[in-house]
C-alpha cells in the first residue's frame, strides 16, 4: 500500500475518525487498486458483525495469505458464536504465521467459550511463550485458571522464564536475563538450553568464568550442545588453545558443515605453524561454501607466506 495512504488511514484510526477511513478507502483504496486493503478497512470501521464478516471475506478473496484479515474475521466469528468457523481463521493465520502469539491466543479464547479448557491452556501457554510479555493472554490464562480446576504444563514455568531470559538477551538486558534464567533453573536445573543461554549472556557482560562454567554445565547436561561447543572454544581461543581445539573438533564432529568452527580449527592451526592442516580445514569450508571470504583471506595468507 502507498505510505502516505497508510499515514493517512493510521491517523484517522488514532482519532476515531471512522467516515475518513471510508472516504480514503473508497477514494484512495480503490483507485490504485488495493481491493484487499480496501476491504479490510471497510469491515474495519463497520458496526454490523455480519457486514464485516463479509467485507473481511471478500478481502480474503482477493489476498488468500491476508494474515491480518483472518485474524479480525475470527474475531467476529467469535462474536456471532461461531466458533467453528473462528477456530479456521485462527488455524489459517497460524500456518501462514506459526509465530503469531496473538492467533494463538485468540484461539484460545474461542475455544474457552466452546468449553475446550485444556485446548484453551495450551494456546495461551504457547502464546506467552511466544511473547511472555503479551498481557492479554497473561490475563486470559490466569482468569482460566481461576474458573477451571487445570493442571498446568509442568514445565511451563521453565520455558517461561527461559522465553523471557531470550527476550532480554534479544535486547541487551543480560543482568535481566540471568535473573531469567536463574529462575528457570529453579524449576529445572538439568536445562542444558537454559544453562547455555545462561552463557551467552554472561558471555556478553564479559563474565568470561561464568560463561565458561554456564557453557561447561550445558555440555554436562548434553554432550550433543554443538554452539555450548563452539561458544566454549571461542572464549579459551587465546589462553587455552589445546582445549578450544578440542571443543572445535566435537563441533564439526556434531555438524560437519560448520563452518565457523572449521575456521577457528584452522587460525589454531596456523597459529601453531600446523599449515598444511590449517589449509586443509579452510579447503573443507570452501567446499561447503565456495565464496567463504575469510576462508579465502587466510588461506592466501598461509599460502604466500608460510608455505
Amino acid at each position: 500500500m502507498n505510505e502516505k495512504i497508510y499515514r493517512k488511514l493510521h491517523n484517522a484510526l488514532t482519532a476515531n475518525d471512522y467516515e475518513s477511513v471510508r472516504k480514503i478507502a473508497e477514494n484512495e483504496l480503490k483507485r490504485i487498486g488495493a481491493m484487499d486493503e480496501y476491504y479490510f478497512y471497510l469491515a474495519l470501521v463497520s458496526d454490523d458483525m455480519k457486514e464485516k464478516r463479509d467485507l473481511y471475506t471478500k478481502a480474503i478473496a482477493q489476498n488468500p495469505d491476508f494474515m491480518d484479515a483472518y485474524l479480525n474475521r475470527g474475531l467476529v466469528h467469535n462474536e456471532l458464536k461461531d466458533y467453528e468457523n473462528s477456530i479456521k481463521d485462527y488455524d489459517k493465520a497460524i500456518e501462514l504465521d506459526p509465530k503469531c502469539a496473538l492467533a494463538y491466543n485468540n484461539r484460545g479464547y474461542t475455544k474457552y467459550k466452546m468449553q475446550d479448557y485444556k485446548g484453551a491452556l495450551k494456546d495461551y501457554n504457547k502464546a506467552i511463550l511466544l511473547n511472555p510479555k503479551l498481557s492479554i493472554a497473561l490475563d486470559n490464562k490466569a482468569k482460566l485458571v481461576s474458573e477451571v480446576c487445570l493442571e498446568d504444563d509442568s514445565t511451563f514455568s521453565e520455558k517461561y522464564y527461559l522465553s523471557l531470559g531470550i527476550g532480554d538477551v534479544n535486547k541487551g538486558n543480560f543482568t535481566e536475563a540471568v535473573e531469567n534464567f536463574n529462575e528457570a533453573l529453579k524449576y529445572n536445573p538439568l536445562s542444558s538450553l537454559v544453562h547455555f543461554y545462561r552463557g551467552v549472556a554472561f558471555q556478553s557482560m564479559n563474565k568470561i568464568d561464568e560463561a565458561i562454567d554456564a557453557y561447561t554445565k550445558s555440555i554436562e547436561i548434553n554432550k550433543k550442545m554443538i554452539d555450548a561447543y563452539f561458544n566454549r572454544g571461542q572464549l579459551l581461543f587465546k589462553d587455552n588453545p589445546k582445549q578450544a581445539m578440542d571443543d572445535f573438533v566435537t563441533a564439526v564432529a556434531l555438524d560437519p558443515k560448520f563452518i565457523d568452527a572449521y575456521y577457528s580449527i584452522a587460525a589454531i592451526q596456523k597459529n601453531m605453524g600446523q599449515y598444511k592442516e590449517a589449509v586443509q580445514n579452510l579447503d573443507k569450508i570452501l567446499e561447503i561454501e565456495p565464496n567463504a571470504v575469510n576462508a579465502k583471506a587466510l588461506k592466501k595468507l598461509i599460502m604466500n607466506k608460510y608455505m
